[in-house]
C-alpha cells in the first residue's frame, strides 16, 4: 500500500513522487486527472510541517496568480488548486522533460539551442504588460525534452514590474545564479534573468552543479569559467560574459537583445584570420613580418595557437581585415573622417568615440558598444547596428531639415542611416537631430530598420 496522499476526491490519481523539499515541506507528485487521463503535476506544500514558512505558502499563492496570466506552450499551465488537511496543492501541466540539475551529456550546440528556448521564453514575458521577471533561473527550474526545447518552471518567487522597475526589499533566488543588484537590493530590470541564464549556461558547459557554481566567481562577482572551456568560440565566449557582467548597464538591455546576438555566432571552433587580426589590436598585441607572419590564432579558451603563412597572403588579408582606420580606432576611439567600410567591429568597445564623419558603410557593429560616441554626419548605409549600444550617441544631422522655396521640409545630408538595421538597439537619450521633431514626423529615417528599438 502506498503513502501517497489520497487525491481521489479531487479528480487525481498519484502516480509517483517527482522530488521533495524537505526543509519547505514541499513534495512534487507526478499524477493522472481522471476525468482526463492526462497526467498533471501536483506541487503539495505542508503548511503544517514545522520547518515550513509563511514565506513559502505566499511563493505559492504568487505562483498561481502569475501563471493564470500566462499563455506560453514552454510555461506549463496552471490547471487547479486543492486545500489539503496539511497544507496547499498547485496541479500544473506535465511536462515529459528532464531538469538541467539531471547529470545529463550535452553537446556544445545543444547549449547553445537550450539557451536560445529559455531566451524565447523570456522574450515572452518581458514582452507582457507589464512584464515578469523570472527572479529564479537556475538548472533546477529548467526542463529539457529529447527535442532540446527547455521549459521554464517554478515562478514562486517572479515578480511583475511595475513601471520600468522593480525593487526586491529582500533578496531572493539562489546564490550564485542571482544577479549583483538583487543580492544588493537594487532595482530589478529585463537584464536580471539574462544573469542567471548566463550563469546556468556556464554551469553546463563546465559541468558544474548549482551548489558549486560560486566556485567559479571571484572577488569582483565576476566569473572565471574560460580555462573550462578550451574550445569555445571567442565570439561565444564575449556573448556569455556580457551576459553575467556584474554591473547591470553592461549586460544585453533584454532577452530579445541577447537573443538576436547568439543566434548567428558560431560555439566551437577557432577565430577566423579577420577576428584573430582585431582581437590581437584590442590586446595591443602586434605580429612580426619577417618573411612570414607569425599570426596568433584564438581558441576559445584562451590557448594561442601559433602558426606560420606566407608573408605576402597574411598581408593581403591583413590589409583587407584590419586597415590603418581600424587599428587607429581601437587603439585611440578617434577616427574623424575615417573610411571603415565593411569593418567588423561587432561587440567592441567604442564608448566615448570621435566617429564623425566616418564611413561606416557596411560595417559590422552588431552589440557594439557605441555609448556617447559623435557620428554626426556618419554614413552609416547598410551598416548592421542590432544590439548595438547608440545610448547618448551624438547622431545629429540624420534628422536635420530645412525649408525648400514651396515650404516642404527636407532631409539635410547628414548620418545616413538608410537600410541600416538598428533592430533592438538602445537609442535612449540618443541625439538624432537638432530639431524637436521626430524622424518618422520629418520622414529623414531613409528605410532604417527601428524594429523595437529604445
Amino acid at each position: 500500500m502506498s503513502n501517497f496522499p489520497n487525491f481521489l476526491e479531487d479528480g487525481y490519481q498519484v502516480i509517483r513522487e517527482l522530488g521533495r523539499n524537505r526543509e519547505a515541506g514541499r513534495i512534487t507528485y507526478l499524477a493522472t486527472a481522471r476525468n482526463s487521463n492526462h497526467q498533471v503535476v501536483i506541487k503539495e506544500f505542508r503548511f503544517a510541517v514545522a520547518d515550513a514558512s509563511w514565506s513559502g505558502f505566499k511563493a505559492y499563492e504568487r505562483e498561481i496568480e502569475i501563471l493564470q496570466q500566462l499563455d506560453h506552450p514552454r510555461i506549463p499551465r496552471y490547471l487547479d488548486s486543492l486545500e489539503t488537511p496539511q497544507g496547499f496543492c498547485l496541479v500544473q501541466e506535465y511536462k515529459n522533460a528532464l531538469s538541467l540539475a539531471v547529470k545529463r551529456s550535452f553537446t556544445p550546440e545543444d547549449i547553445k539551442k537550450i539557451g536560445i528556448s529559455v531566451l524565447e521564453i523570456l522574450v515572452y514575458l518581458q514582452k507582457r504588460i507589464p512584464p515578469v521577471i523570472h527572479r529564479d533561473i537556475k538548472p533546477e527550474n529548467i526542463l529539457v525534452d529529447q527535442e532540446l526545447n527547455a521549459y521554464l518552471v517554478d515562478l514562486g518567487l517572479a515578480r511583475i514590474r511595475g513601471g520600468t522597475i522593480a525593487i526586491s526589499s529582500v533578496a531572493a533566488g539562489t546564490p550564485g545564479f542571482m544577479p549583483p543588484e538583487e543580492q544588493f537590493g537594487r532595482p530589478l530590470t529585463a537584464a536580471s534573468d539574462l544573469y542567471s541564464l548566463g550563469a546556468t549556461i556556464i554551469c553546463l558547459l563546465t559541468g558544474t552543479r548549482s551548489l558549486d557554481i560560486g566556485n567559479l566567481i571571484d572577488d569582483n562577482y565576476r566569473f572565471d569559467f574560460k580555462k573550462l572551456v578550451p574550445k569555445l568560440n571567442r565570439r561565444f565566449i564575449s556573448w556569455l560574459e556580457k551576459m553575467v557582467e556584474p554591473n547591470v548597464k553592461q549586460r544585453y538591455r533584454n532577452a530579445a537583445v541577447a537573443l538576436a546576438a547568439l543566434q548567428p555566432l558560431p560555439i566551437v571552433g577557432k577565430a577566423s584570420l579577420l577576428e584573430t587580426i582585431e582581437y590581437a589590436i584590442k590586446l595591443r598585441m602586434s605580429a612580426p613580418v619577417l618573411g612570414f607572419l607569425t599570426v596568433v590564432t584564438l581558441l576559445g579558451s584562451g590557448f594561442l595557437v601559433y602558426s606560420q603563412v606566407q608573408n605576402q597572403q597574411v598581408q593581403s588579408n591583413y590589409k583587407q581585415a584590419s586597415d590603418n582606420a581600424v587599428k587607429q580606432l581601437l587603439a585611440t576611439h578617434n577616427c574623424e573622417g575615417c573610411n571603415l567600410q565593411n569593418a567588423n567591429l561587432s561587440y567592441t568597445n567604442l564608448e566615448f568615440s570621435n566617429l564623425i564623419s566616418a564611413d561606416l558603410r557596411g560595417a559590422n557593429l552588431v552589440g557594439a558598444n557605441l555609448r556617447g560616441s559623435k557620428m554626426p554626419d556618419a554614413n552609416l548605409t547598410g551598416a548592421d547596428l542590432r544590439g548595438a549600444n547608440l545610448e547618448k550617441t551624438y547622431l545629429a544631422g540624420v534628422g536635420v531639415w530645412s525649408s525648400s522655396a514651396d515650404g516642404d521640409k527636407q532631409c539635410l545630408p547628414g548620418a545616413n542611416l538608410t537600410k541600416a538595421n538598428l533592430e533592438n538597439s538602445n537609442l535612449q537619450g540618443a541625439i538624432l537631430g537638432s530639431t524637436e521633431e521626430t524622424l518618422v514626423d520629418i520622414g529623414c529615417y531613409g528605410g532604417a530598420n527601428l524594429t523595437d528599438a529604445n
